[in-house]
């Protein structure tokens, strides 16, 4: 019975030195993504001329993260579904161009040995029709990431 609490009591205090570790504290900013051992960074979100440009960058604190694949090749009919925008309580899908969409066809996050030198792992851009001058905040919405943000608008 000692034994069992002397464990318990070290199992609980070893808990608590890792849930109080500033490495691995979760800014309420970053959103994980599938594996669990990567996190998108909102960088911007600027509103110009009718349209909002976004850009997120992806980072890890992982010793030996092996990246991974966020999407790739998402058919231009599925993909309102797939990544879009919410403002307020609306949904806004990538903005269109030349018959495609203004965003990479496809997402993969690199290797990454060693975090402390440099935690980046990808970033991403992405633009849409930008919401009306009311709305000053957004989420980003995209496979196998957790929503991205609220990400503040700026108005150039």
């Amino acid at each position: 019975m000692k034994l069992r609490t002397t464990f318990l009591s070290l199992s609980c205090l070893m808990l608590a030195a890792v849930a109080s570790s500033p490495a691995l504290a979760l800014n309420a900013e970053q959103a994980p993504t599938a594996s669990g051992h990567a996190y998108a960074e909102p960088y911007k979100a600027v509103r110009k001329d009718g349209v909002l440009h976004i850009e997120v960058r992806f980072v890890t604190d992982y010793p030996g993260y092996s990246g991974e694949l966020i999407y790739e090749d998402i058919p231009l009919e599925r993909i309102d579904g797939q990544i879009y925008a919410e403002f307020g309580d609306q949904s806004f899908s990538l903005l269109r161009q030349d018959g495609g969409v203004v965003a990479p066809d496809n997402l993969h996050l690199g290797f990454n040995y060693d975090p402390s030198k440099n935690p980046r792992v990808g970033s991403w851009k992405a633009d849409f029709v930008a919401p009306m001058h009311d709305v000053n905040e957004v989420t980003i919405f995209m496979p196998n990431v957790a929503p991205i943000g609220p990400i503040a608008i700026r108005d150039r």
